[in-house]
């Protein structure tokens, strides 16, 4: 399974195939005890998560990096319709706006495509370029979703 991004003017958009229902994919999204288990980049060692699955509900995530520490992820659901899209919005970590994710599952002869799509991304390139770093987390986490999948099915 591999992993489309593309990233312009600010959005980012990475597409991955599952082997899945769409509404177990869905699932390991809102469901804490499964977000937990794959959320984060590759350097990710613990994941706490608050996730209240509607509209307006937390969907927050702490990560732990080994040592450097916790990195936590603030947000908010402003749209959740099961098992088709979740959205949510979360204050850029360098103050620009709003950035918002968007997740939309896509069923296909009963597995799904996940197309995720990140916008509001900062571009300034100091003192770390931020798209790169947000692509390689999203393509980290993708692929750890699928490992966490397969293994879920056997």
């Amino acid at each position: 399974m591999s992993t489309e991004a593309s990233f312009d003017g600010g959005t980012l958009t990475i597409t991955r195939h599952y082997d899945a229902p769409r509404e177990v994919v869905f699932d390991a999204w809102i469901a804490t005890s499964k977000v937990q288990q794959w959320w984060g980049c590759a350097q990710t060692t613990a994941v706490k998560s608050e996730i209240e699955p509607k509209i307006g509900g937390a969907y927050n995530h702490t990560m732990t990096l080994g040592e450097m520490g916790e990195f936590p992820g603030e947000a908010k659901f402003t749209e959740f319709d099961p098992p088709k899209r979740l959205a949510y919005a979360s204050a850029s970590p360098m103050g620009g706006p709003t950035m918002t994710v968007t997740v939309d599952f896509l069923e296909e002869d009963g597995a799904t495509r996940v197309r995720l799509t990140h916008d509001n991304i900062p571009e300034d390139r100091e003192p770390h370029y931020l798209p790169d770093i947000i692509q390689a987390g999203w393509t980290a986490a993708l692929g750890k979703l699928g490992d966490f999948l397969m293994a879920s099915a056997k």
